[in-house]
């Protein structure tokens, strides 16, 4: 009786959503994405790439009005990672990167949501954890941050295509670039510079909406 009460409760949720104008969205994505790299500081090596691969990821988001809407997204990239000798010579592979990107993001749509094509732009931020397949050496999660745009398009009031184009450029650390000193109020101040993983990925993806 608990089953069949708690079934019936699950149904009646989804009709009214269905019926409220499908302001709920599901898409599941793939695609290929472009990794940079990050000068160094070691006695051995002078930078590190990350190479390009597959990614591939969820989100669900909630359509507010006809032009917005929020969502919640994760994408998995692995990559091998290259370092450059700092005496010459061919790169060297260090180790497997695992990525896991977690964003939150605002979308404005420039067409109402009963339209079959729907250009988007969206603006992010969330969290990169980077995990090394190396021993010795423990994942990290910094902060990052998103823009990107693409377009949607809906077969029906529950099915659709979405393309997706997206900049994700993950804080990594700050280094001291120098000096800057006042010659009105006196004293100086250390210059940070900051250093970016940026990385670029292009999806197409199936989007349920409900």
């Amino acid at each position: 009786m608990r089953n069949t009460a708690l079934w019936a409760v699950i149904v009646v949720t989804l009709a009214a959503a269905m019926a409220s104008g499908q302001n709920f969205e599901v898409t599941a994505s793939v695609g290929g994405q472009l990794n940079g790299g990050l000068d160094l500081s070691t006695t051995s090596f002078h930078r590190i790439d990350v190479q390009n691969g597959l990614v591939y990821g969820l989100g669900g988001g909630y359509l507010l009005g006809d032009h917005m809407g929020v969502e919640f997204t994760w994408a998995y990239n692995k990559a091998d990672t290259v370092a450059q000798p700092r005496g010459g010579g061919p790169e060297k592979k260090v180790f497997t990167l695992d990525t896991n990107q977690y964003f939150g993001n605002f979308l404005f749509h420039f067409a109402r949501r009963e339209r079959p094509l729907r250009p988007f732009v969206l603006v992010g931020g969330g969290a990169t954890n980077l995990s090394p397949a190396l021993d010795g050496v423990n994942g990290t999660t910094r902060f990052a941050w998103a823009l990107g745009g693409g377009a949607k398009y809906n077969f029906s009031r529950w099915l659709g295509l979405r393309f997706q184009a997206k900049w994700s450029p993950t804080y990594i650390t700050t280094t001291t670039a120098g000096y800057w000193c006042s010659p009105f109020w006196g004293g100086c101040w250390a210059v940070g510079d900051n250093h970016f993983l940026n990385e670029f990925d292009a999806t197409a993806g199936i989007t349920v909406r409900f």
